[in-house]
């Protein structure tokens, strides 16, 4: 149970209906088809069996009630012939005359005679010729199995006489007269039309025949016209001895029966054709596996409807849900649609729930846009008296130094500084004001470290009216003198370029100073991002001033080279005038 859990774990309401159905379908699908297709095969080979048995049993009957009245008339004769002179004969006939009569009245007998049993002379016959003549040694067969079967009547291999097409069968039977006194042998020939009449009656199909073999499983007769085939069926009689069995045979299926001939030492083989049966049990099995194909192929598709029923209004509100996980920001949207009960009522508690989360956004942006606001302006807080404690103690030491004129100018540069950066209350001003604030302070700290360094301006255009945070360039600036190039030996020199590229504001601040190993620049990245507020000036204050007011989309950029200079670069989004 559990390994079906985990199978239908990770698969779609869909499929797991669709499959659940299918397999049930086809269990029970499956279960009728074999059921149905058992009994049917039972009942017809049973039918068919039944059929066989009777067909064999009434066939072997005509030719046992055949055989039975050639027996019976011989009996009658060896029951009559004591009224008779046999000795003789040859001058009565009247023993001859009461043979013919018999065979007046049964035309299938075509000759009755009685031989001696030490000589083997003829006695009397049905045939006056025949009379007093002595068998021939080619006969002997039938006069010799007589008097070695003295019991039973002995039936001879069909045969035919010299320029005869008439089959003939010899009959023959140790017989006692004149009162048991004297041994003789009768000899009865029949005609073996009467066989073939019966095999021809037998309506066995395709192929199907009889086949009449004696003891010794030689062929006494067979209906089948090559006389090899029948030769080779000699293998499965052997088989079979005695009964029914299936077989193949010239490609034909067949069921044979063999059975004995009463009153002989001949057997008897029925070959029957049943392929029209097989025939009939492969088309109802294609009709059944059609039927199921067809019961399946429209199961699948209304289980697949009733599927999509159900899944449909379950992919909808799945749809909304996954509209609201990539949206930017949040937005309700509510969901209607028709569907089930259990489906309506899932729906109408998302419709609530969004609602609900709705309401919880509406309170949390406004609470971050305060609490945003707050850490903007102190980190702003941050920087204004930081900066002004350095320039107020430059203008100090240039007036115990008696520079009053560059203190002068310092004042009056720091004047500036305050109008851009203190008396505007907004986050933001324009690039140009931001620029105009940092050549006051570069006048500024020029003047305080005595001409130690150039700066240049690159600015684009177009980058003037680009709104930026307020006094996010400065800190960068007074990091590149302080770290860069307050200690160098000879000159330094600072740029400060600004460029627009692919919607974003470039602004970059090189030194050409001693540069930063790349284990301080990790360090640095790394502490831009330990979640820590920074209560000091700096990158980081910058970073996270970006990070706040632009929603995580700026980036703060070092790229430096020992003994070459450093470049930060600050990436905003552009915010234009």
């Amino acid at each position: 149970m559990n390994r079906l859990s985990r199978v239908f774990k990770s698969k779609s309401v869909s499929s797991i209906i669709v499959t659940a159905c299918v397999v049930i379908v086809l269990a029970f699908v499956s279960s009728l088809l074999f059921v149905t297709f058992t009994s049917f095969k039972t009942g017809i080979d049973g039918a068919v069996n039944t059929q066989i048995r009777e067909l064999s049993t009434q066939i072997v009957y005509n030719y046992e009630n055949y055989i039975g009245g050639i027996i019976e008339t011989s009996n009658i004769i060896q029951t009559d012939i004591d009224r008779y002179d046999i000795n003789a004969e040859q001058e009565s006939g009247l023993f001859g005359d009461y043979l013919r009569e018999i065979i007046h009245l049964n035309s299938d007998i075509l000759n009755i005679a009685v031989y001696d049993y030490e000589t083997g002379r003829c006695l009397s016959s049905s045939n006056i010729n025949e009379t007093g003549n002595v068998i021939d040694d080619d006969e002997t067969n039938w006069f010799q199995e007589a008097l070695d079967n003295p019991t039973v009547h002995v039936f001879s291999i069909p045969y035919s006489e010299y320029g005869s097409k008439e089959y003939k069968v010899n009959v023959s039977k140790l017989i006692k007269y004149h009162n048991g006194g004297i041994m003789g042998v009768l000899k009865i020939e029949i005609s073996f039309h009467r066989f073939i009449e019966l095999v021809e009656k037998s309506n066995l199909g395709q192929g199907g025949h009889i086949t009449i073999i004696d003891s010794d499983y030689e062929i006494v007769h067979t209906s089948l016209s090559d006389q090899n085939a029948a030769l080779k069926e000699i293998d499965v009689v052997r088989e079979i001895v005695l009964g029914t069995q299936s077989a193949y045979l010239d490609g034909y299926n067949m069921t044979v029966n063999v059975d004995t001939l009463s009153n002989t030492k001949w057997r008897i083989c029925i070959f029957i054709n049943i392929d029209r049966v097989m025939e009939i049990e492969r088309t109802f099995l294609l009709t059944i596996i059609i039927i199921t194909c067809i019961i399946l192929v429209i199961g699948i598709l209304l289980f697949m409807a009733a599927a999509q029923t159900i899944t449909a209004p379950m992919k909808q509100l799945e749809l909304a849900m996954r509209k609201v996980e990539k949206s930017d920001y949040f937005r309700m949207e509510e969901v209607e649609f028709a569907a089930s009960k259990e489906v309506e009522a899932l729906t109408r508690r998302f419709n609530r729930m969004m609602r609900k989360i709705g309401e919880l956004m509406e309170n949390v942006i406004a609470e971050q846009a305060a609490q945003r606001k707050s850490e903007l302006k102190a980190l702003q807080n941050q920087i204004n008296p930081h900066f002004l404690y350095n320039t107020l103690d430059s203008i100090m030491w240039l007036i115990e130094n008696r520079k009053n004129q560059e203190a002068g100018e310092m004042l009056v540069a720091l004047a500036r500084l305050f109008r851009i950066g203190i008396s505007n209350d907004s986050e933001v001003i324009p690039l140009r004001d931001e620029m105009e604030h940092v050549r006051n302070y570069l006048l500024i700290q020029k003047i305080r470290y005595a001409d130690s360094f150039d700066y240049e301006f690159q600015v684009e255009e177009a980058a003037l009216d680009v709104k930026t945070l307020k006094l996010i360039v400065q800190p960068i600036v007074e990091n590149s003198i302080y770290h860069g190039l307050k200690n160098k030996i000879d000159k330094g020199m600072l740029r400060i370029s600004v460029q627009i590229e692919d919607d974003f504001l470039f602004i970059r601040v090189s030194d050409n100073g001693y540069g930063i190993r790349q284990e301080v620049i990790d360090s640095l990245y790394a502490n831009f991002e330990d979640g820590v507020v920074s209560n000091s000036v700096g990158l980081k204050n910058i970073y996270q001033r970006a990070m706040i007011y632009y929603g995580g989309k700026a980036e703060i950029i070092i790229e430096s080279e020992l003994d070459n200079g450093t470049t930060i670069i600050v990436k905003e989004p552009l915010k234009r005038e």
